[in-house]
């Protein structure tokens, strides 16, 4: 079983292989030494902080089939955990930790693994896998108190600590995680009440948030953290909030890709101040390198040339309108994905059809953001068919970079094998592109 599992994370599933009669000694050892080696697909889910802006993200390894089942046997546990915390370090997971929190789910055992002692303190929540066969003593706590003293956090999901035996883990825990999909208001008040009686001061995370309204809700019983689907959930599409200035942000889109010249430009930014302000204040940031200050338009569109220039522009159509809820933490998961879809094409097209992968990537949640069908948004739009098809009929040369950034954020196993053998790319080669755009878009949406 051990071996099927490793085959099953590293995307190879040994169950077709013949059998072959083995000592239980004898199948373990094999299945150890390919914890270290064995990769998998890693699976990313944001949280939101009270200000609708990410926080942290959880991290696991894509499901397999018979995961419940497996999960329930202490070697497989550990197996699992091993391929994820080695995974993790090789995606260098050490470099997100500064800008975000990093929530990873493994079981109180895994405390003791060597991993452990090496790994950043700083930002690491442990999230504990605990089953009804978990045994909860004073070596345990004793292993979290000492965890805790050098600086790691600990999150327990609220059912598993019901019972009274469990409430010593609620003493170290920092974060208490509860299902909130069945947004049942006295339920979930009761349980928040009865866990803050044994143990006050905890940071309750909201889970599983369906809607804007579920968010709402939550935000009102003062959860600190939320995640789910709302996110990025297209909701009231027939309420479009294009406003004046996205407006202006798409006329300039589209002078851009027919070739408007610099002084053209120049004249259509002066007529809004605000995004001659957004411009120069972009141009001057740090993570343009500029050794001296722009403080004119048009040399601030030299300065940016026209691909960037456009690039720019598609992130202001995200925050260019009024304010609206969840903007932030949709930028970041759009650039994130134009940035996974850009870079895995990296190999196999040249710079003008990764640029416009990008754009693929970041206009495919660009309906999200302006609650208009994504058809409405697209005529609008001067976009090459290549942009357009992949968005909107997964089809044609950039759809299958497109769909595997997407597959990567969901639980989608077949289509990220089928996908990531099409473009010709390894599964630590998804994992690392992955980790890199988590920081690059982090790093650029602050600049916005």
């Amino acid at each position: 079983m051990l071996n099927r599992l490793v085959g099953m994370l590293s995307g190879k599933d040994s169950a077709a292989a013949p059998p072959k009669r083995v000592s239980t000694v004898e199948a373990e050892k094999p299945a150890e030494k390919a914890a270290s080696k064995s990769s998998s697909v890693m699976r990313r889910e944001a949280m939101l902080g009270r200000d609708q802006k990410v926080a942290a993200y959880t991290f696991m390894l894509r499901r397999v089939l018979d995961e419940q089942t497996d999960l329930s046997l202490p070697d497989v546990q550990r197996l699992y955990d091993e391929t994820l915390l080695a995974n993790l370090e090789r995606m260098d997971i050490a470099r997100l930790l500064g800008q975000r929190l990093a929530f990873v789910p493994i079981a109180p055992a895994t405390l003791n693994h060597p991993l452990i002692e090496s790994w950043p303190a700083a930002g690491t929540v442990w999230i504990l896998n605990i089953n009804q066969q978990t045994l909860i003593d004073e070596a345990l706590l004793t292993r979290m108190a000492a965890l805790k003293a050098r600086g790691f956090n600990f999150a327990v999901l609220a059912e598993a600590v019901a019972n009274p035996s469990r409430h010593g883990l609620l003493l170290h825990a920092d974060y208490v995680l509860m299902d909130a999909s069945s947004e049942d208001i006295p339920a979930i008040t009761a349980q928040m009440a009865a866990i803050s009686k044994v143990a006050a001061g905890k940071r309750f995370v909201a889970m599983d948030v369906q809607s804007l309204e579920g968010f709402h809700m939550c935000h009102k019983l003062q959860f600190a953290l939320f995640m789910g689907p709302f996110i990025t959930r297209r909701e009231n599409l027939g309420n479009p909030t294009m406003g004046p200035s996205r407006a202006k942000v798409l006329d300039l889109m589209n002078r851009v890709r027919t070739g408007a010249e610099q002084p053209e430009l120049a004249i259509q930014f002066r007529h809004d101040p605000a995004l001659s302000v957004r411009l120069l204040r972009y141009v001057n940031s740090p993570g343009m390198g500029l050794l001296n200050k722009v403080g004119g338009i048009e040399q601030a569109l030299m300065v940016m040339g026209q691909d960037k220039l456009y690039r720019w522009l598609t992130l202001i159509l995200f925050t260019g309108g009024q304010a609206q809820e969840l903007d932030s933490a949709v930028l970041e998961n759009a650039l994130v994905r134009g940035r996974v879809a850009e870079q895995l094409a990296g190999r196999a097209l040249f710079a003008k059809a990764r640029d416009e992968i990008f754009v693929a990537g970041l206009f495919s949640l660009l309906d999200v953001v302006m609650h208009m069908p994504m058809e409405d948004v697209l005529k609008q739009i001067s976009l090459p068919a290549e942009i357009t098809e992949a968005i909107i009929a997964n089809r044609g040369p950039y759809a299958p970079y497109l769909a595997l950034a997407i597959a990567c954020e969901q639980d989608d196993q077949s289509s990220i094998e089928t996908l990531a053998k099409q473009i010709g790319r390894e599964v630590d080669d998804i994992n690392k592109v992955h980790m890199d755009a988590l920081l690059w878009a982090q790093e650029l949406s602050a600049d916005v």
